[in-house]
């Protein structure tokens, strides 16, 4: 328990600070927030899920590459892009992203102190150098979308798109040991997975947001329709391993959520000015 406690203790003060953001600036928090983690994300892939260049160890999961993954989750899906989501909406600057930056650098120090955090090939230096201009390009990203930039719009729409899959399919995994990636690459079947997943949603994500933007309900059924085939080939060549063919039908709901939430993130993310 004393491996969580730190990261719980973070997640509530992140979770009130959403809140009063969300209580003062409405919807659009949520608009920006996925931009936020869409962003981190990305990053979050290179450094993490391919070089592995540091490990978090909340101890919520036995399997230890499992449960540093969770720890970046909580990290990527709600410490860094809350805060980056109020220094954006707040209009606040250089001074203040600086501010910001040196605190989470003295969190993760203080996390490495306690053993709940150790970089490997990172290093806090670069936390501290890279994360004001995280939140700068965040900012100049929510610049261009309040002006209504076409290709800025649609590029957001797909980060929802990238992160709500990421999300649904790791906990389907943790939770329920659903949809496992794998082609035998790699002997950690885990650290595969992480790699692959990513790859499979960027281009469910992709498919997702072409049947947003284009409102014809035809168009939204054959990109359901295109999706399941790509589960069913993933299923033939053995890449996705759910626990029977049966299983890939579940997937369809899934993507049909997914598909909902999208529709209604451009639909908040329109209107925005």
């Amino acid at each position: 328990m004393k491996n969580r406690l730190p990261f719980i203790l973070l997640a509530t003060i992140h979770t009130f600070l959403l809140i009063f953001t969300f209580y003062r600036k409405g919807k659009k928090t949520f608009s920006l927030l996925m931009i936020s983690i869409g962003m981190a994300y990305v990053f979050e892939y290179f450094v993490l899920n391919i070089f592995k260049m540091y490990w978090y160890f909340p101890k919520f999961f036995k399997n230890n590459w499992v449960d540093s993954v969770f720890g970046a989750f909580m990290s990527q899906s709600l410490f860094v892009p809350i805060a980056g989501t109020m220094l954006t909406l707040f209009n606040k600057g250089w001074k203040w992203r600086v501010g910001v930056s040196f605190t989470y650098v003295v969190v993760e120090r203080i996390f490495t102190k306690l053993g709940i955090y150790k970089n490997r090939k990172w290093s806090t230096a670069y936390t501290f150098t890279a994360m004001p201009f995280y939140f700068f390009i965040l900012s100049k990203w929510w610049d261009s979308v309040q002006k209504g930039n076409k290709m800025i719009v649609y590029i957001s729409v797909f980060l929802a798109y990238w992160v709500n899959y990421t999300n649904v399919l790791y906990f389907c995994l943790v939770l329920f040991n659903k949809y496992r990636f794998r082609i035998g690459l790699l002997r950690d079947k885990y650290w595969e997975h992480f790699i692959l997943v990513p790859l499979y949603t960027f281009v469910s994500g992709f498919i997702g947001t072409l049947t947003t933007l284009h409102l014809n309900r035809k168009v939204k059924l054959a990109g359901i329709a295109v999706l399941h085939l790509i589960d069913r080939l993933l299923f033939r060549y053995k890449t996705i391993r759910p626990s029977n063919s049966l299983s890939l039908f579940s997937l369809i709901p899934i993507h049909l959520m997914v598909l909902l939430i999208g529709e209604y993130y451009y639909s908040l993310i329109r209107k925005i000015k």
